[in-house]
């Protein structure tokens, strides 16, 4: 007994060095009766003449496994898998998506866009990064990727971006890449993920520029794409494994460079992946302490860029965008390294991508779907006048069309400004769609008499700019076809416009030369469509095509039924 009630005295420690107690000897616990301890046994064991014996029981025990546990430790596996699977793969054997070019085929709007197979192209970037959207694609061959050229070669084509393309929207900055480029560029591989697709956007663009100057484009075209190709092979580690600026840099670059594709899905959704990876920088919020002033300015620069492509191609597409103006705070751009011009054109953008972002939000997202048609027109009238301002302020007059429209080629500066504007027209006529009638019956002398404050865009002067802008169809440069894909729904936009305004006006003295102005772009959309395959890859391009039909049709038979001219002069 004295050893027995001694054990329960004092604290006893298990193998595992975890404390424990008694509470109660064996026989009171097994009746379940109060145990009252005393020198000799408990009162109970003495009253009875029974063995008194007490058993140690563990207070400390292991901690309880959280829900779900068996779940987590299966995704931390198949990450470990994953970490293994990037380290041990082996770029020297790497291929790139090879897409096969159509032998003995020309086209007078390029070769690159219209002979390519993008389909092929969508399961490029599906197949690497998101799950397949269209199960009926077939396979694709995979052929060594192509051979990037000689250094001297390659630094006459960065020269050539650097002071065209990256002048008005700055999306490297020429400093850093040159000293990358003296460092990396013999030793360039897709192991260094960043790098390597940061320098094959950059010798795409500018051989797309070399394009638009050139003879023959063919030769510029096949390396354009193939050095998109070579980007392209990375896309899965920028994602994965790369969390650096010059991943954000690459996947924008791309998505620059697949907005003039018949298809706008690859540029949406590497705009998307550009922008999820700026938002994990934060580079959508000022700079964080630790950065000179001049790391600042590179990320505000790269996030404005991503910026615009999102807004841009969210209501291009009808699509939500990914970035929402509440949810972030970096500065504008500032003027270090820019010169005043470029800065202001590099501002004027990004202002209108912020309008741009309104018009969607209030008038083509599911919320403004559910508002009745008088709250749309009066959300309409108050974007149609900060539109207005926007373009007071932006000082978008172009020069003369004499002075234009015999230019070939177009100076970059003069590009730019033709985008712009084109991107402020498409952005005037889907807000000048929600408009109330009333608002759209600005009279001629209306709009020629100074106003105080900009009319509002509507009605007659949703017309008159689009009179404009249908006839930039002649300034853009035919055998560039990224370009003419790219701007095709602000031209759509436009030559809509003008002919639903032909239905309801026969009457107008403008009806015949606005038949006129329309039928270049209208010979452009047959163009466009000779092409099966592209005509089946852009889904775009058979609406465009079918509305713009039906709609000249109906106008030009309002106009000739109104007009005393003969049909055979607008027919």
């Amino acid at each position: 007994m004295e050893s027995q009630t001694s054990f329960r005295t004092q604290p006893s420690v298990s193998e595992d060095a975890r404390p424990v107690v008694v509470r109660a000897c064996d026989m009171c616990r097994k009746k379940k009766i109060r145990c009252e301890p005393t020198a000799r046994g408990c009162n109970q064991c003495t009253k009875y003449g029974t063995s008194c014996h007490f058993t140690p029981i563990a207070t400390k025990r292991r901690p309880r496994r959280p829900a779900g546990f068996r779940y987590i430790a299966q995704l931390e596996q198949r990450l470990r898998g994953v970490e293994a699977l990037l380290g041990d793969r082996s770029f020297e054997a790497q291929t790139v998506p090879h897409i096969s070019w159509p032998k003995n085929q020309t086209t007078p709007v390029g070769v690159l866009d219209t002979a390519a197979d993008f389909s092929t192209l969508e399961s490029v970037i599906t197949d690497r990064v998101w799950p397949r959207r269209a199960p009926e694609l077939r396979p694709i061959s995979l052929p060594a990727r192509q051979q990037l050229p000689a250094k001297e070669v390659a630094l006459e084509l960065i020269e050539d971006m650097f002071s065209n393309y990256n002048r008005f929207l700055p999306l490297f900055d020429e400093e850093d890449f040159m000293r990358d480029f003296h460092l990396k560029y013999e030793t360039s591989h897709p192991r260094d993920a960043g790098w390597w697709a940061c320098l094959n956007v950059v010798l795409s663009i500018s051989h797309r520029l070399r394009s638009i100057c050139a003879a023959d484009p063919t030769q510029d075209h096949i390396l354009a794409y193939g050095y998109v190709q070579n980007a392209l092979s990375v896309v899965s580690e920028l994602n994965v494994s790369d969390r650096s600026l010059s991943a954000v840099q690459a996947l924008a670059g791309m998505a620059c460079i697949l907005q003039g594709t018949p298809d706008p899905e690859p540029a949406a959704m590497l705009t998307a992946a550009a922008l999820r990876l700026a938002q994990a920088m934060n580079l959508h919020r000022e700079a964080s302490p630790g950065l000179t002033e001049s790391e600042a300015e590179k990320r505000r620069r790269v996030f404005w860029k991503v910026y615009i492509l999102d807004k841009d191609i969210s209501l291009r597409t009808g699509r939500p965008f990914g970035q929402d103006d509440d949810e972030m705070d970096v500065r504008l751009p500032s003027g270090a390294g820019l010169e005043p011009g470029n800065l202001d054109l590099f501002n004027r953008r990004i202002g209108l991508a912020l309008v741009q972002g309104q018009v969607y939000k209030q008038l083509y997202s599911v919320r403004a779907g559910r508002q009745t048609a008088s709250q749309r027109a009066i959300a309409a009238q108050e974007l149609s006048s900060l539109l207005s301002y926007w373009k007071s302020s932006a000082q978008l007059e172009l020069p003369e069309e004499s002075a234009i429209l015999p230019v070939r080629p177009l100076s970059g500066e003069m590009v730019h400004k033709v985008v712009l504007r084109l991107t402020y027209i498409h952005c005037l006529t889907m807000i000048d769609r929600h408009l109330p009638p009333t608002a759209q019956s600005w009279s001629s002398q209306e709009l020629s008499r100074p106003q105080p404050f900009p009319l509002s865009p509507s009605g007659s002067f949703c017309v008159a700019e689009s009179r404009k802008a249908i006839r930039l169809v002649e300034v853009i440069p035919q055998g560039d076809c990224a370009c003419v894909w790219m701007l095709l729904p602000a031209f759509f936009a436009a030559a809509s416009s003008m002919l639903s305004h032909l239905t309801q006006n026969p009457m107008s003295p403008t009806a015949i030369s606005d038949l006129g102005l329309v039928e270049p772009f209208l010979r452009l959309l047959e163009t466009l469509a000779r092409d099966p395959s592209t005509l089946s890859q852009s889904e775009q391009l058979v609406r465009m095509r079918r509305t713009c039909n039906s709609l000249s049709l109906e106008a030009k038979e309002a106009v000739q039924l109104f007009s005393t001219t003969p049909p055979a002069s607008f027919m």
